[in-house]
């Protein structure tokens, strides 16, 4: 490694230690106690997860939010086909979370949360005209806060949402 690049991330990493490890705490603070985690949704599942949880980690709150989301529907898509339901292999997140409430695998407010997940990601990743009312930078200028501290709060909710399904496959 140059030393140019070395000083960079030393330089990196002494700047925003104390951030990383306020977040990291909140991280700690969310986890399922268990002796095991398990992922229906196998390795690439547990992938996401963990991808997420650096994201988070290291302030990208974007890469969180839509990582995070692509666990939650990875997990419900795997635990349908766990229980034999081959239909539900490609569907959509909204159809995935209205299957995942009449099935009994989410309770209403579950449901509610896992769906403002969903919008929340929605927004991170389809285009909304400038402005838009449920864009960071509007909720920012509503809130009077940056938009960076709503990504943030956004991602803290879908990593929440996460959390709910890991306790679920969570073991001992």
């Amino acid at each position: 490694m140059s030393k140019k690049s070395e000083e960079w991330l030393f330089s990196e990493d002494k700047g925003c230690f104390v951030e990383r490890a306020k977040r990291l705490e909140w991280l700690i603070s969310k986890a399922p106690p268990a002796k095991i985690w398990t992922f229906p949704g196998g390795w690439l599942g547990k992938q996401l997860f963990e991808e997420a949880r650096h994201c988070f980690v290291y302030g990208q709150f974007l890469a969180t939010g839509v990582l995070g989301f692509a666990y939650v529907e990875r997990t419900l898509s795997a635990e349908f086909y766990g229980a034999g339901r081959n239909d539900m292999q490609r569907a959509t997140s909204e159809i995935l979370l209205r299957e995942a409430y009449e099935e009994g695998l989410l309770n209403e407010e579950e449901l509610k949360a896992f769906d403002k997940a969903r919008r929340l990601r929605n927004v991170m990743v389809h285009f909304r005209k400038p402005l838009h009312r449920k864009s960071p930078e509007f909720r920012a200028i509503e809130s009077e806060c940056d938009p960076y501290t709503i990504i943030e709060d956004d991602a803290k909710h879908i990593l929440e949402v996460a959390f709910r399904l890991l306790a679920r496959n969570a073991v001992g």
